[in-house]
């Protein structure tokens, strides 16, 4: 089941609740006390890719790594043919 990260508006109490999509959301905080109403946090998935075969590791500022290398041997043949 996925964890959703809510925050208390009164209190500022962050909380991490495992839920089914299909379950209701809590409606209040579960600090003693408080009682504020609560709502839902979203962030960045916890995903890094890394490696070759990734858009961020192959076409950087500086352009693609391999097909920089593969375009220069490529027309030098080219120039060689015609």
């Amino acid at each position: 089941m996925p964890i959703y990260e809510f925050e208390c508006n009164k209190c500022g109490e962050r909380f991490e609740v495992s839920m089914s999509f299909s379950d209701p959301l809590p409606e209040s905080c579960p600090q003693d006390g408080c009682g504020g109403k609560v709502r839902k946090i979203f962030s960045p998935p916890a995903i890094i890719f890394k490696g070759s075969g990734f858009h961020v590791n192959d076409y950087g500022r500086s352009g693609p790594k391999s097909s920089a290398t593969a375009g220069a041997s490529g027309s030098s043949s080219a120039t060689g043919e015609s």
